[in-house]
């Protein structure tokens, strides 16, 4: 069906309506916003995040788990230590993966699948970032296909106003170092940004026998924009992009016992991993301001993304990696054969799995908003709608060969085993959204509703069988926002949510919740607090296998049932004078969250197992919090964070979270300092986890892992 409307709908969008949120000239034309700035988020319908390039320069994070501490109910998975595979979860959504939150860079998909493969791995590198928001609630009905939990949008930065040129040079422990350079000019009605970036390090585990660890990133990027002179205004961006990675990062974690001797150990059987990908991205965005009140805005995208990732998956045929390094001592050959210690004898049970996890992705679309505000009697509306057309694929081939243990190095058997996984899926979405936005007085109402068509197809090329399926649903928002006094506003809402299920799935439904949240937001001078609870109630869950599981297929999916999830979140910030010329900054973010599964049923998917009704979710830390105080004074700053998680179930459970599989609780904390020292010139200095706290983060994908330890870095940066 949607492919037979395809040229209607392209025809379609340079007539019909769509969004454009407060955030002045620019974001008026381009929209690549969805908040606006930290002074809009007191209007937003419903609970959202902005954290600004100034919250971003603080600590100079290149990982963008670290950056979003700062946004209350958002969870984080740890896997790498550096964030280069991102594990992200709103409000209950699983963080594996990312796969269940909406992911945008200025306003559009940047996932490489997001309908075909959500839980492909890809974010966008923090460090070029302007700002980051993120959307929870009602809000983020707006932005789909994935609305159960929230949204995160990245904003890169915009052309500049005049000539400007940037150097920022960093270097610090493992050898790390990341260096940027950004220049851009306006002439005459167009200008242009160039930004480039590289950035890595040695790693910080040690591989037994000697190896590196380390990773390499790479980026160039370049953003064209023209504003037409016309009787209209209007504004064409153009934006490219190019990124690319290679890390020698595995899957590979560690017995807890071995963990509890060197935590940043590495075991032999894992020196053959490599990641390498790159990433080409493509926007245009054209938007007209038709009237004072009228605004409209066209977006067409294409992203490629490209990797392979060489990696231990386990034994050709013996037991899973998860189960030996749980028991070693009741699996001894084979954790001895991981560790090196012992030779492989040429039996499939003692060779080990290393298969090269080689995709590709592909998405494209186009997609038209636009912004119609007009007033009527008492009331105020300010109609928005959105429709977009996305196509999105993937192609799977995953080689595996068969590795010998000999003398603690790896040796090919020789023999040619094929491919353990080879096929191809792709999706054809076609989403609409309308919302109305009436204000009256001190009372904020917004209506919204979103419709998704999807088409699937999967092939396995292995068997030749080829799998169709169609998902069509609307769903519906509402939030309602009454400013009681200037610095005092209550809000509430609710709103349905969904994520699909995999091309082509026959067997499960698609994961839906309905989502309730309700709060108050105070406004002060200096002070800023806010409160908000939250509820969801999941009709379905559905869970996604992955290579890294046991006893599932890759890809084979999995329904859970009804859940259960409710908690709060709380954010404030205050600032205060301590002495002449010396201003406090203080924030202080926190998130409370329970859960519990509505049915007890047994599940093929391992995260799962047997499940019990009343137990709750893995993966749901109880709290999190982060303190953030900040002194500055004159030409200096200097900030301080700690930032505490409680221990997280990786199994479903009740009780004593430490009698089954967890991860550690722990609290890290870290240090920066900044220099103004010339009008030019920067320097600063920052120590991350400063106590070289250690804790296991997850026993995912295999075996227990562990967060970086104390890193030390210094920077210096040039502004012209």
């Amino acid at each position: 069906m949607i492919k037979t409307i395809r040229i209607t709908i392209l025809a379609t969008l340079l007539t019909t309506s769509a969004s454009c949120l407060a955030g002045g000239d620019r974001n008026v034309l381009e929209e690549i916003v969805v908040i606006g700035s930290s002074d809009d988020i007191r209007h937003v319908p419903g609970s959202g995040t902005f954290i600004d390039t100034e919250q971003l320069e603080r600590f100079d994070y290149v990982d963008l788990h670290q950056a979003l501490g700062s946004a209350p109910g958002v969870y984080i998975r740890e896997e790498d230590g550096y964030g280069l595979r991102p594990n992200i979860g709103i409000r209950g959504a699983t963080p594996d993966r990312s796969q269940k939150i909406t992911v945008m860079e200025d306003g559009v998909l940047i996932t490489p699948a997001p309908y075909s493969a959500p839980a492909a791995y890809y974010v966008p590198n923090v460090i070029r970032m302007d700002a980051i928001e993120i959307l929870k609630g009602p809000s983020a009905i707006r932005h789909g296909p994935h609305t159960v939990g929230g949204a995160i949008n990245f904003v890169t930065r915009d052309t500049p106003a005049r000539r400007i040129a940037e150097a920022d040079i960093s270097a610090g422990s493992d050898g790390f170092r990341k260096i940027q350079g950004t220049y851009g000019n306006r002439f005459d009605r167009s200008a242009y940004i160039v930004d480039g970036n590289h950035y890595g390090g040695d790693g910080f585990k040690h591989l037994d026998g000697g190896g590196d660890t380390g990773f390499i990133r790479n980026e160039v990027n370049l953003k064209f924009q023209h504003d037409f002179a016309t009787g209209l205004e209007q504004r064409l961006t153009l934006k490219l992009g190019w990124a690319d990675e290679d890390a020698d990062e595995t899957y590979l974690g560690l017995s807890d016992g071995d963990f509890n001797n060197n935590p940043v150990r590495r075991y032999a059987a894992s020196q053959l991993a490599r990641f390498q990908s790159d990433h080409l991205t493509l926007h245009l965005n054209h938007g007209i301001r038709l009237t004072n009140d009228l605004s409209i805005n066209t977006k067409w995208y294409r992203n490629e993304f490209d990797r392979e990732w060489n990696k231990l998956d386990g034994f050709i045929d013996g037991p899973a990696l998860q189960s030996v390094l749980s028991q070693p001592n009741f699996f001894q050959t084979e954790y001895q054969l991981l560790t090196g210690q012992t030779d492989s004898t040429g039996t499939d049970a003692d060779t080990l799995d290393v298969t090269n996890n080689d995709r590709s992705f592909t998405s494209t679309g186009v997609q038209v908003t636009a912004r119609y505000a007009f007033e009527g009697d008492s009331l105020r509306h300010e109609l928005r709608g959105g429709i977009r057309f996305h196509h999105d694929e993937v192609d799977r081939n995953h080689k595996q060969r068969g590795y010998l243990m000999s003398g603690g190095r790896l040796i090919w058997d020789g023999l040619q085993r094929g491919s353990k996984v080879l096929n191809h899926a792709e999706t054809d979405a076609l989403s609409v959204y309308v919302e109305d936005v009436i204000s009256w007085q001190n009372w904020n109402l917004t209506l919204g509703a979103r419709h998704e068509d999807i088409e699937g197809e999967r092939v396995d090329r292995a068997t030749g069988t080829q799998t169709t399926g169609n998902q069509d649903i609307t769903n519906f928002g509402a939030g309602l926002y009454w400013q009681v006094t200037n610095n005092l506003g209550l809000l509430a809402g609710v709103n349905e949510g969904f994520s699909p299920a995999a091309p082509g799935a026959t067997s499960v439904d698609p994961e839906e919740s309905v989502n309730f949240e309700y709060g108050v937001r105070y406004e002060g001078d200096d002070s800023r607090l806010e409160m908000i609870g939250f509820f969801s109630d999941y009709d379905n869950l559905l869970g996604r296998c992955r290579v890294s599981d046991f006893g599932c297929g890759p890809g084979d999916e999995f329904n859970g049932g009804a859940v259960e999830i409710a908690g709060a979140e709380i954010t404030g910030s205050t600032s205060f004078t301590v002495a002449d010329n010396i201003t406090a900054d203080l924030s202080v973010v926190y998130t409370y969250t329970e859960s519990a599964f509505q049915d007890s049923f047994l599940s093929g998917f391992s995260q799962w197992g047997l499940v019990s009704r009343g137990d709750e979710l893995p993966y749901l830390p109880q709290h999190v919090s982060q303190v953030q105080l900040g002194f500055s004074g004159g030409d200096w700053r200097v900030w301080t964070s700690v930032k505490s998680r409680s221990d997280m179930r990786e199994e479903p459970g009740r009780g004593d979270i430490d009698l089954g599989l967890h991860a550690n609780g722990y609290t890290t904390v870290d240090f920066s300092a900044m220099w103004q020292l010339t009008d030019n010139w920067m320097a600063q200095i920052s120590v991350q986890n400063a106590f070289d706290e250690d804790a296991i983060v997850s026993h995912r994908p295999f075996g227990a892992r562990p967060n970086k330890p104390r890193t030390i870095i210094g920077r210096v940066k040039f502004t012209l």
